[in-house]
């Protein structure tokens, strides 16, 4: 069977429950088994037998993934016509990393993101066509393309989350590169006040 490539290796926790609920071995390797399986999902019984558990265990699980949203259950309009079981899908919940509610929506009311997103766009598009290219040529980078077809797409949003990931993934990186180590982003906060030295001076 393929597996759906990761490039992210954490969940976006937003809650002590959550946390709580993640923090069991059990709900971990369900999560991480539904992940890997990618568009088309598994079901309880799947899970169950693969990972050798408990049934009520597996059922129960599910149960808090689709309360919590990490989780959806296959469109029952799409399912093969011989498929009577639900089939579980990964939902990665793009937005639910760890920007404080009440600054992030101040941020989108106030129309700061979209001022942000309509200067990045055109850049930042151009960035990853060269990453897709890039990988593709290179064989060192060729296996961590995202898997390419129909049954890698999400059959709610049909759009394939394995390549959302593969692209966030490598926007995550470069942002952490840039603040964390570029002298150009320590010069921007020298600028207001955020700094005390250049970057260069620290480094001496």
């Amino acid at each position: 069977m393929n597996q759906a490539k990761v490039y992210i290796t954490h969940f976006p926790v937003r809650s002590y429950l959550e946390a709580q609920i993640l923090s069991k071995e059990s709900t971990w390797n369900i999560t991480e088994y539904i992940r890997r399986v990618g568009a088309k999902g598994a079901s309880a019984d799947e899970i169950s037998r693969d990972l050798i558990l408990p049934p009520s265990l597996v059922y129960q699980t599910l149960k808090e993934l689709y309360r919590l949203e990490y989780v959806f259950v296959y469109p029952r309009e799409k399912r093969a016509r011989t498929e009577r079981k639900k089939r579980y899908v990964y939902d990665w919940g793009w937005g639910k990393y760890g920007v404080d509610r009440e600054f992030a929506d101040a941020l989108a009311l106030d129309g700061v993101l979209h001022v942000v997103n309509e200067i990045l766009k055109e850049s930042l598009l151009r960035a990853l066509s060269e990453v897709q290219s890039i990988c593709t040529e290179r064989k060192e980078l060729n296996r961590f393309i995202p898997t390419v077809g129909d049954t890698s797409l999400c059959p709610r949003c049909n759009r394939n989350h394995e390549a959302m990931e593969f692209f966030y993934a490598v926007i995550l990186k470069a942002v952490d590169e840039f603040i964390g180590r570029s002298p150009e982003f320590h010069d921007f906060l020298l600028r207001f006040g955020y700094a005390k030295q250049s970057l260069q001076a620290i480094r001496e």
